[in-house]
């Protein structure tokens, strides 16, 4: 923190009332005292506007509450003798926010009497009920010492500490143990926060670049600032970064970095907590509009405004991770001077090996030779068991940087490297990241430096453009492993049936590269991508290839979440869109390596199935040839005699089978695999006379999800009952088929998921589950059909639009609905309410999930089977926007 001249900032500031009553050390009463703390909130928020000086707002915080805790502290009448008031942890140096907690501790000596301790015990309830934000603790000197020695974060603590108020001499002997290296030395410490800095960042994904930024606590963020305080601190002793220059380990360049950091860093902090009323340090999208609002940022389309200003945080938060890991480096070199004892091993006429790091031979390589920019990641790969390039390189190549230029990137040498480094077989992803980290790949490639920093407006994606896309990359780089330990061991098999690596890695690279010009990013960074691929002397087929990658990444996605891909005409639509089989393993692998890295927790057992069931069924449909398609009767044929056989060896006659699935519509058996179709009959024969309820569970389904097939007769608002009952029962619907026989029985079948987001696990939760629902069905008017669902944050932030269409025809008496709408639990319970408020009878469905939206397909009509006349379409239209919004 700089020095700030309080008095002056007095005269210029907004005070609380009762501050003068403060400063004098009156007694007031406790109403007296909330309402100066009420006074000081306000007070904070009219003094913050987007040109205050950040350091002074800080600094007036935190004499604020010297103040308060000074008045406190006498009108208790302390021993000044027995105890002091210490001032520790953020608020010790002197670093208070609006919604900070106030940590402090009271220092007792040995000696103290019960007098002493009782008038501490009043001190603490008096800030309990004026209700100031503290975290207190009470020690002794020798608790302080073996309580820090125990644990680093008491340890650092009590290494940020302020004198308060009480026996000045007891807190001066409080410093000189805690700063003596017998506590914990500069060796022990140092390594103890560096590992404490490694798993924070682990926690938070190694990246800053989350979507909803932790303003304290990601990578890059205010954390990492106080851990090279704390780390300096203990080492050299000193109390700020600019003694740190005084004593050369610091540049001036970096010294400006640090503190321009910290500047915009604390205002979004300090604007965050004014915005939520509280001590928030989650930057969530309810969130970030007003925050930009409060720091200045000025656009009337919503969107821009967020964007616009949280590419200035992301892109500090990157710079400041960056000068984080020099400084840490350089750090341990200083601390371990073994390090740099040790001899230097020569590479080549640029680059030397010390230990386990590649250093600079000269501080001229990269004006003597811009090449050796990329020749220094191709170096890493080529040595992988180094740990990366020192200290040292690290901030010569950020001083070089201006040397990628226009001429840099159309020099074939270094189009060479470059491609290289991308299809290097196993550190490609490594050194790929470390590129963007360090802002190399952003300079050589421009485009990427475009999306550096930019927002996603959607409910699924976690990540900016460019870390969702690095991200994308490693999980291609990671299919080429035999043995990665993961999932994606599955892909290996896949991944060596693509002849070129390559191709995948670009697609990779490109597929989301033009997202935020306007248009369709898929067409427009497909036509990037072959202009890229043609530079760089890729072939022209080859650079076709990556273009309809990029252009086709969505589809697959969308073709197995949101399409029936058991009806033969999607089936054949898509695969003659993919056209053959190397285009398919692509598509497949790339697909998989996107969702992947969109967000880790929308990959699921489900999506898994569904993309592993459309690769399957296309490769057999292109083998099969695109000129000579299966035909729909020849597939029922063949699901019918397959089913048969199944239920023959359960001793199930057939004819009774062929007299039942007369009752079913040929859509039936398009829509359900043979194993579907005898497992449902099955559970039919067994359990049901005619308008019994069945209930059957398959614990497992081929569709990595649970399987809940239900028959009964079917009757009005069945639907809302349905999904009522399994939204109660803590179930997600990821995909449901609502089939209605000519004879007026209901065959619905519900995938579900259970609360750990996979297929339910327990065989008895299935048999409870089952015998719950059948009782629940068998008595409709013991069913309570209301949700309390509220929308979740991120759509109401997002204004998700709900879009319907409606389509009557003239062969059947049902008008059918195209649904798209956000996805949530209990939409479908939702649903169910709307068609009931609005006396619809629902026939045939069809319930598919994108991403973070829903498609649905229904075929509805009147309660007596009469198509939606327009005006029943507008009121079902604003039933379910009430239900959904």
């Amino acid at each position: 923190m700089q020095d700030i001249n309080i008095p002056e900032v007095l005269k210029r500031r907004s005070l609380p009332a009762r501050f003068a009553d403060i400063q004098a050390r009156k007694r007031l009463s406790v109403a007296q005292y909330r309402e100066f703390i009420s006074a000081t909130r306000k007070a904070q928020r009219e003094n913050f506007d987007p040109h205050a000086d950040i350091y002074e707002l800080i600094a007036l915080n935190t004499y604020m509450a010297d103040e308060l805790l000074r008045n406190l502290w006498q009108q208790c009448q302390v021993s000044n003798h027995m105890a002091a008031l210490v001032a520790v942890g953020g608020y010790g140096r002197r670093e208070l926010f609006p919604g900070s907690d106030i940590d402090i501790m009271i220092l007792l000596d040995k000696g103290c009497d019960e007098q002493t301790k009782q008038k501490v015990k009043t001190f603490l309830t008096l800030l309990w009920d004026i209700k100031l934000p503290v975290a207190q603790s009470v020690r002794t000197l020798k608790e302080c010492v073996s309580e820090a020695r125990m644990d680093v974060t008491v340890m650092t603590c009590l290494m940020e500490h302020g004198y308060l108020s009480g026996n000045r001499q007891l807190y001066d002997r409080f410093v000189t143990l805690i700063h003596s290296n017998k506590v914990w030395p500069s060796k022990k410490y140092f390594n103890a926060k560096t590992a404490e800095l490694e798993s924070r960042r682990h926690k938070f994904g190694d990246t800053a670049n989350h979507l909803e930024p932790n303003v304290k606590e990601n990578p890059g963020s205010l954390r990492d600032l106080h851990t090279l305080r704390w780390l300096t601190n203990r080492h050299f002793k000193t109390g700020s970064f600019e003694e740190l220059m005084d004593k050369n380990f610091l540049t001036g360049s970096e010294l400006l970095a640090l503190q321009e950091a910290y500047i915009t860093l604390a205002r979004v902090r300090y604007a965050l907590h004014l915005h939520t009323g509280r001590g928030e340090d989650r930057l969530l999208f309810d969130y970030q509009h007003g925050v930009a609002s409060l720091l200045g940022f000025d656009n009337p389309q919503r969107n821009l405004q967020v964007e616009a200003f949280m590419q200035v945080f992301y892109r500090t938060t990157n710079q400041l991770s960056n000068l984080a890991e020099i400084i840490v480096k350089r750090l341990r070199s200083n601390i371990f001077p073994s390090l740099l004892r040790r001899r230097a091993r020569l590479i080549d006429e640029c680059f030397q090996i010390r230990g386990s790091q590649l250093e600079a031979r000269s501080a001229n390589i990269f004006k003597q030779d811009p090449s050796a920019i990329l020749k220094l990641f191709r170096l890493l790969q080529q040595h992988s068991q180094l740990s990366g390039p020192s200290d040292g390189l690290i901030q010569l190549l950020l001083d070089h940087l201006d040397l990628i230029d226009d001429t840099f990137r159309h020099n074939d040498d270094n189009r060479k490297l470059f491609i290289a480094i991308l299809n290097h077989p196993i550190t490609n992803g490594r050194e790929v990241r470390r590129m963007a980290q360090l802002g190399v790949l952003g300079r050589y490639w421009p485009s990427f430096d475009a999306v550096t920093g930019r927002m996603q407006f959607d409910l699924y994606h976690v990540y900016t453009v460019e870390e969702h896309t690095l991200r994308v990359f490693e999980n291609t780089c990671r299919f080429g492993a035999p043995s990665s330990g993961d999932e994606l061991d599955t892909y290996h098999d896949v991944f060596t049936q693509t002849p070129k690596a390559l191709i995948l890695y670009l697609a990779a690279l490109f597929h989301d590269i033009a997202k935020g010009r306007g248009g369709d990013h898929s067409e427009m960074g497909a036509k990037d991508a072959r202009t890229f691929c043609l530079d760089h002397h890729l072939s022209t087929f080859d650079a076709n290839l990556v273009g309809w990658l990029v252009e086709n990444h969505l589809v697959m996605s969308k073709t197995a979440q949101h399409s029936d891909t058991n009806d033969p005409g999607v089936l054949k639509d898509f695969a003659e869109n993919v056209g053959n089989l190397v285009r398919l393993h692509y598509l497949y692998l790339l697909t998989i390596a996107d969702i992947r890295g969109t967000n880790p927790k929308l990959w699921d057992s489900w999506r898994s199935t569904l993309l592993a069931d459309l690769y399957q069924n296309t490769s057999q449909f292109l083998h099969h040839g695109l000129d000579s398609p299966v035909e729909p009767k020849e597939l029922i044929q063949e699901v019918k005699a397959s089913a048969l056989q199944h239920l023959d060896r359960q001793g199930i006659a057939r004819d009774r089978c062929l007299t039942f699935w007369e009752e079913l519509e040929e859509d039936y058996f398009l829509r359900h695999s043979d194993d579907e179709v005898a497992r449902q009959a099955s559970a039919i024969f067994e359990h049901g006379s005619d308008g019994e309820v069945v209930v059957n569970i398959h614990q497992y389904s081929a569709r990595g999800a649970t399987e809940i097939f239900i028959y009964c007769n079917d009757r009005n608002y069945l639907f809302a009952h349905i999904t009522s009952a399994l939204s109660k029962l803590g179930l997600t619907i990821v995909h449901a088929r609502i089939i209605t026989s000519r004879k007026g029985h209901a065959l619905d079948t519900f995938l579900v998921l259970g609360e750990d987001g996979g297929p339910i696990s327990d065989t008895d939760q299935c048999r409870q589950l089952a015998d719950k629902l059948a009782a629940v069905l068998k008595h409709p008017s013991r069913i309570s059909i209301s949700v309390s669902q509220d929308l979740p944050r991120k759509i109401r932030e997002m204004q998700v639009p709900i879009r319907t269409q409606y389509e009557h025809s003239p062969n059947h008496d049902y008008t059918t609905m195209d649904l798209k709408a956000p996805d949530f639990p209990g939409l479908l319970a939702s649903l169910g309410n709307a068609f009931m408020d609005c006396n619809i009878s629902i026939h045939n469905a069809q319930i598919s999930k994108l991403g973070e939206r829903v498609h649905n397909i229904f075929q509805i009509s009147t309660l007596d089977n009469q198509p939606l006349d327009p005006s029943q379409q507008q009121g079902l239209d604003h039933a379910i926007r009430q239900c959904l919004q």
